[in-house]
This record gives structure tokens, C-alpha cells and sequence, in this order.
């Protein structure tokens, strides 16, 4: 959260100008200084990233195919079906975790409309290969960088590198505005279709020329955004040594991998996540963010499951499942440890001393939670077990 005393000045120019929303001061202000800061012509604000992605898609006429990781967030698939496109499932790099742009050329077809990439954990994509198939076929390449505000991709802005790219400023966001989301562009035509569509696609007084939603980001978010984007360059710094710090400590470990380092990647570190290989530490990365439950540490398994393998794609699949092995293997593996800028010496140490005795311990723990676990790892079409609603089971067995 902003200052205390800073956050309650902004909303003093709420009560001066009586400007809750449509395009007041503040959002017009926070849309300049992202643009300035990305270095793009334009910044469109909106109440949340998954909005302004059903809006983007919308505004770029796609049709048919859209290339996509299946290795990401529901929400930048279930967008693309709001808008009625087929998403066609493409593998992601192992070393990365991100879209293989070998795997995407192969994948594009005559009725493939777009490349749509994310830029997970606070990297990015190969964006100059993606660059060049999204050109020599003539299709816009977008980017989900929910993830990225912040990062750098060869000296440049995340948010200046696609046709157009969307952030999210959710509260769990290196920079947010408590809800919120945004789609950055160089180009004028799109940016000012965006805008009319956002507004229920009036173009002058209540004129629609556009098929259009309320999509506008509120005053009051704007103000606790304003707040907090100063402080951007000091969070990353802070987040920097937590970063450095969990290498140092768990870098012993047996069973517990690091991602690739990748010199053209300017880390924003927002998600600092490892590899669990169940063989040699004993437990799954979904094992172990349970029994991490039992300390009040809360993990995430990202993105497990996958996105092709929910219950929603598996129905629309029809039992034809896309071959995305790398994506299957990186769902059962990764898991992302509590990262945040104020974070202490001590919170940062009971995080590893925890981390260690679920490994020393593996073979006790397992049987106590391996019933909790789906039998089939590839078959996740059932109920995927609730974190929270495992540490109210542990809260009850230590009673």
C-alpha cells in the first residue's frame, strides 16, 4: 500500500473535483506516465487485464486461430473465447517456460489470426523470433505481460515490444492499483478503438459506433496507482536481494533447481519460482506446497494444471488432447515461494528451514497428503485440491 498520509492526499482530489470515474485527472495521469515510462505513444487503463484482453482482441477483428501457451493463467485463454477465437496450443521452451518459437512457426496455419505470447515471472519471450514469423506472416504478435511490468528485453520496455500488450495491476502485481489493468500500443488506430470500446463504443455523446462494455479503470484505483509507481525502481531493487537471497540458501538443496539465467532479460523480479524434481527431493512441487501449508507458507503450483488440461478445455477438446510435453512437465515442477519487498532476514530463513525439513522429512509427509493428490497427474479433470482448504484440515488435525 502507498503511504498512509500520500494515499489520503490523492483522494482529497477526489472531494475537490467530485471525479469518480470516466477519464478523470488521476487515470488520464497514471495513463501518461506508463506511456512515458514504457516509452509508447499510448496507455489505455482499464478495471482489470482480463477486460483489456477481451477488448484488445476485439479491437484487432481476430478470427479463427490464435496462437497461445497453454502454460499461463486461465484468464488469457478464457479471453480468447469470450471472443469466440479457437486458441491453438503451442509448447513452451523448457529452459524458458516461455512460448518455443520453433514450435509456433510450425503451428501456424492459414487460419491462424495471431501470435499471442506471455511473458511469465517477470521474463520475456524471444521476441525478436516471434517478431520476425508474426511478420512473414503478416499476423499481429500481442502479448499477455501481465507478469512483466518493469522488465527489460534487450534494453528495451516490456509493453513496447508487441502490435500492442497488456499488464495487469492486480493487487498481487509488483505495481498495482489494488484491481486494474492496461493495453500499451504505438499504434493510434488501435489505441483509439480500444478507448470506444472500453466506453460501450460511443464515439461523441452516447453515439455507439462500436460494439463496446464499461471497461474503465475508476479514480480511486488511479490514485493508489500514482502512489505507488514511484516506488517501482525501489521494489525491484528490494525483491533483487530477496532473489539473490533464496539462491544462497537453497542452492544446496538436493531436488530443488533454478531457472535459467538469460542475458537479454532485465528481471523485474516479481515471481521467484523453482523446479521440484520429485526423485531426488521426495516430494512434488504440489506435495510440498501442502505440507509448506502446515508452516503457514503459502505457495503456488504454476500453473498447475495447465490450461489444456482443465476441466473447461477438456470438454471443448472432446478427449483430443494437444501433445504439449514441456507445459506438462513444467505444471508438475514449478513452484513459486512468497516474494514481496519488505520481506525479512528471518521470514526469509523460515521459508528455507522449512523447505529443507519437507525434504528431510519426504518420506513421512508423503503418506499423510498423497491421498489428497488426483491418482493421475495427466488425467486433471477433477477437483483440483484447495490450499486453503488443506491448511483449515491441518489447523484441525494439530488441535
Amino acid at each position: 500500500m502507498p503511504a498512509k498520509e500520500e494515499l489520503m492526499a490523492g483522494i482529497e482530489t477526489l472531494y475537490s473535483s467530485r471525479i469518480l470515474t470516466n477519464q478523470g485527472q488521476n487515470v488520464q495521469a497514471l495513463e501518461a506516465r506508463v506511456a512515458k515510462l514504457l516509452g509508447v505513444k499510448h496507455c489505455a487503463l482499464f478495471c482489470n487485464a482480463t477486460i483489456a484482453i477481451m477488448v484488445l482482441l476485439r479491437a484487432l477483428d481476430l478470427e479463427g486461430e490464435v496462437v497461445v501457451p497453454s502454460f499461463t493463467f486461465a484468464a488469457t485463454v478464457q479471453a480468447l473465447l469470450w471472443e469466440r477465437l479457437k486458441p491453438k496450443f503451442v509448447d513452451i521452451d523448457q529452459k524458458t517456460l516461455l512460448l518455443d518459437p520453433k514450435l509456433v512457426e510450425r503451428a501456424i496455419t492459414k487460419d491462424t489470426s495471431a501470435i499471442f505470447a506471455v511473458n511469465l515471472f517477470g521474463s520475456c519471450c524471444e521476441h525478436k523470433k516471434l517478431r520476425a514469423i508474426a511478420d512473414e506472416h503478416d499476423i499481429p504478435l500481442i502479448y499477455d505481460s501481465a507478469q512483466a511490468f518493469g522488465t527489460h528485453y534487450k534494453g528495451k520496455p516490456v509493453g513496447s515490444l508487441g502490435n500492442a500488450e497488456v499488464f495487469s495491476f492486480h493487487a498481487t502485481k509488483l505495481f498495482h492499483t489494488g484491481e486494474g489493468g492496461a493495453i500499451v500500443t504505438n499504434d493510434t488506430e488501435l489505441y483509439e478503438r480500444v478507448c470506444r470500446i472500453r466506453n460501450f463504443g460511443f464515439d461523441g455523446y452516447l453515439n455507439c459506433v462500436d460494439v463496446g462494455l464499461n471497461g474503465k479503470m475508476s479514480e480511486l484505483h488511479a490514485v493508489v496507482g500514482l502512489k505507488l509507481l514511484d516506488e517501482l525502481p525501489k521494489h525491484i531493487d528490494k525483491r533483487r536481494w530477496v532473489f539473490q537471497a533464496y539462491r544462497e540458501r537453497l542452492r544446496e538443496i538436493p531436488g530443488l533447481e533454478f531457472p535459467h539465467d538469460n542475458p537479454d532479460i532485465e528481471d523485474n523480479y516479481s515471481y521467484f519460482y523453482v523446479f521440484v524434481d520429485p526423485a531426488k527431493f521426495g516430494l512434488t512441487s504440489l506435495e510440498l506446497n501442502l505440507a509448506l501449508l502446515y508452516d503457514r507458507i503459502v505457495t503456488r503450483c504454476y500453473f498447475y494444471p495447465p490450461v489444456h488440461r482443465t476441466s473447461l478445455c477438456q470438454s471443448m477438446q472432446k478427449g483430443s488432447v494437444p501433445d504439449l510435453p514441456v507445459t506438462d512437465w513444467a505444471s508438475q515442477r514449478v513452484l513459486c515461494l512468497p516474494v514481496y519487498a519488505d520481506m525479512q532476514v528471518d521470514e526469509l530463513a523460515k521459508i528455507c528451514e522449512a523447505i529443507e525439513r519437507c525434504r528431510a522429512h519426504a518420506a513421512q509427509i508423503k503418506p499423510k497428503i498423497v491421498h489428497k493428490l488426483p491418482k493421475d497427474w495427466k488425467a486433471l479433470t477433477h477437483h483440483v485440491p484447495d490450499p486453503y482448504e488443506e491448511l483449515i484440515l491441518a489447523k484441525e488435525s494439530a488441535k
